[in-house]
């Protein structure tokens, strides 16, 4: 079968219709990106975080639904792309933008404030078209770059902290920025993240394993905030830490095969 009977083929399953239940998930990720982008122009700061952890678990389950009712489809997959690209991208960069605008800053803040948020946003975009382009190249264990979802629970995470710590408008402003410009420059970045999706592993793990479920649960409902940091923070280093230490053994490979 050449290219030419492939691309037919899909358009006559295009015609047909599309997955129902995956993009129910999907459309579902989007209003509540679009409900975090309405309050946080509203200065309702706790809802529109909520809103993109919501959109963050929405996220997580549309894919597995695919995949687990063998619906998964290029309309399915750039529909999410571009369902991301407003809950991971924009969302977050009108939180942070409008959380900064109603803090007292001076006029060059306010414009640093909005390049930032353009930049997130940007990024945020050539990250979902890489992801979109290296789907059709291979499938691996691991993300090339830090996953927007995971970037846009950061830096959410960590407004939300600031806010609700009442913490020095000035350090949060210097924290909220850092962590929006290391995760935008991470998800355009090569640097591997784990993906969870080797399904070898994921099928059958230990009996006493599955306690981590509820108790991870748990934790996040007594104090969303804090372990959602924790847990942001420790995804966000374990791609360089994988680096690092995948450089050294790689090292340590060479110097015994070439000992001179």
């Amino acid at each position: 079968m050449n290219i030419e009977q492939i691309k037919n083929k899909d358009r006559k399953k295009m015609k047909k219709g599309i997955f129902l239940l995956p993009n129910i998930f999907t459309t579902a990720n989007l209003f509540a990106g679009c409900f975090s982008i309405f309050c946080a122009i509203d200065g309702n700061y706790q809802s529109s975080a909520v809103a993109i952890f919501v959109a963050v678990f929405l996220d997580g389950l549309d894919g597995k639904v695919a995949r687990a009712t063998n619906a998964v489809s290029d309309f399915g997959k750039d529909y999410d792309s571009l369902c991301d690209l407003v809950s991971f991208g924009i969302a977050p960069a009108i939180f942070y933008y409008s959380w900064t605008s109603n803090n007292p800053y001076d006029l060059v803040t306010v414009r640093m404030t909005w390049l930032v948020s353009f930049f997130y946003i940007a990024t945020t975009a050539l990250r979902l078209a890489r992801f979109n382009n290296h789907l059709q190249l291979k499938e691996e264990n691991h993300f090339l770059g830090l996953p927007s979802p995971a970037a846009a629970t950061l830096c959410t995470v960590i407004i939300w902290q600031c806010d609700l710590n009442y913490i020095d408008p000035i350090l949060s402003y210097i924290f909220i920025s850092i962590a929006m410009l290391s995760s935008s420059c991470l998800m355009v970045s090569n640097i591997k993240y784990n993906s969870f999706k080797d399904t070898r592993s994921l099928n059958r793990i230990p009996f006493s394993k599955t306690l981590l479920v509820p108790l991870i649960l748990i934790l996040i409902f007594l104090n969303p905030p804090l372990v959602l940091t924790i847990m942001s923070v420790t995804y966000l280093f374990s791609g360089p830490i994988t680096l690092i230490r995948d450089l050294i053994m790689k090292k340590k490979t060479s110097l015994k095969q070439d000992p001179e």
